[in-house]
């Protein structure tokens, strides 16, 4: 996916109209809520910790799409690559590698085992890793980059760190823009079906070098747009104006002490 796809669905969201201090404390509460949870004993053994965070993945979830209004395919989308990366996490501590330990072990080929110690570590893992990244994508979905920046100004924060940050996103939409720009004219002027591989890496290197050349250029543009506007220190904008939700915030603490309650129930316990 492209990254503009998220901040396309931030801007068309019906939370972008609300607070942005509201939706970080939600989503704030959730990740910690997902990184916090004990895990689950069974016979003094760890099988999970599927009350905590599979409820704060199940919220999120029902958050963005109920609520945000973000489509499902979106969602999808944004969670493709980090899910990737979970499984893979997952697998490599799944499998141990080294003597046996003593304990109880499902399969044995060498010096590589799997057993249930491994397989709950794993299963920990990736429940956390879902909850904390569903959490995140909370705040991601619904809030652009402007907005959260103008609220990190209210802390009084650095301006040239706040500057920097809105500069590093914007470029980063230059450079995307100059890419496809330069692969779609690149392909309409080559028109290879079936390139040799040294055509493909000319081709790659010629299209990686119109890019720099190009996100120069344009930088350099936009350095000079901002210094014949006198800019100095820092580039305020308007903020759009934003009334309190009370309900927003009755329901991120009921939801949150909601999950915590059961998962004090299931496991016992109140922290990892």
């Amino acid at each position: 996916m492209q990254i503009t796809s998220l901040d396309d669905a931030a801007w068309d969201s019906p939370w972008r109209h609300r607070r942005v201090g509201e939706k970080v404390a939600l989503s704030t509460g959730l990740l910690l809520t997902s990184l916090c949870t004990p895990e689950v004993l069974v016979h003094g053994a760890p099988i999970g910790v599927w009350p905590g965070a599979l409820m704060v993945a199940v919220v999120s979830v029902v958050v963005i799409v109920r609520f945000a209004h973000i489509q499902p395919r979106v969602l999808w989308q944004a969670m493709a690559a980090p899910i990737v990366f979970l499984v893979i996490g997952g697998i490599s501590v799944l499998i141990s590698v080294g003597t046996s330990t003593g304990g109880p072990e499902w399969w044995r080929a060498g010096g590589v085992s799997i057993g249930p110690a491994s397989a709950a570590q794993a299963a920990s893992l990736v429940e956390h890793g879902l909850g904390g990244t569903l959490a995140v994508m909370v705040l991601g979905v619904t809030t652009p980059m402007v907005d959260l920046l103008t609220w990190l100004r209210t802390f009084h924060i650095p301006d040239p760190l706040l500057e920097i940050s809105s500069l590093t996103y914007r470029l980063i939409f230059v450079l995307l823009g100059t890419f496809f720009t330069a692969q779609e004219a690149q392909r309409n002027r080559l028109s290879d079906d079936a390139p040799s591989r040294k055509r493909r890496w000319e081709n790659t290197a010629a299209l990686l070098g119109s890019v720099a050349v190009r996100s120069w250029n344009r930088a350099e543009r936009l350095n000079d747009g901002l210094t014949n506007r006198g800019f100095e220190s820092s580039l305020v904008t308007l903020t759009m104006p934003r009334r309190a939700s009370t309900k927003l915030m009755v329901s991120t603490v009921v939801s949150l002490v909601a999950i915590w309650a059961i998962t004090w129930a299931t496991t016992g316990r109140l922290w990892r």
